[in-house]
């Protein structure tokens, strides 16, 4: 699949759940960069979040990419609460627990490289508005 124009950049960190940004991370339309983000180990990792399709059932199949851990051309996130506190991959935004989230969807023994990441629901649904 060719890679869109309207993909969004960001970084990602492998940080803990209550970890702050080490500068302000504000939300950006689809296609514009976010403020960089550092891990507690001080690794960046840059990668990018495109929405693909608002599937039914409330799901998205979203293309993610990061060049350090992981490729998935059209992975389905699933609405959840969240588990705990974190950060939205897509905004940078501080989650509390038991916010709407979107999370890669896991299915019988196959476990996502990037499982760990959540979307706040606002967020990807304002994304594919934009898409």
């Amino acid at each position: 699949m060719d890679d869109d124009a309207h993909s969004h950049r960001s970084s990602f960190f492998s940080a803990s759940p209550d970890a702050e940004s080490s500068g302000p991370v504000r939300s950006l339309p689809l296609g514009e960069p976010l403020n960089s983000r550092q891990s507690d180990g001080g690794d960046m990792r840059t990668y990018t979040v495109t929405v693909v399709e608002e599937l039914s059932n409330s799901l998205f199949a979203l293309r993610w990419h990061d060049a350090t851990l992981c490729n998935y051309e059209e992975q389905i996130w699933a609405p959840c609460l969240a588990p705990g506190a974190g950060r939205c991959a897509l905004s940078g935004e501080h989650i509390s627990k038991g916010e709407r989230v979107y999370r890669p969807r896991i299915r019988g023994g196959f476990i996502p490289l990037n499982s760990d990441a959540v979307i706040l629901a606002s967020e990807l649904i304002k994304a594919s508005t934009r898409a």
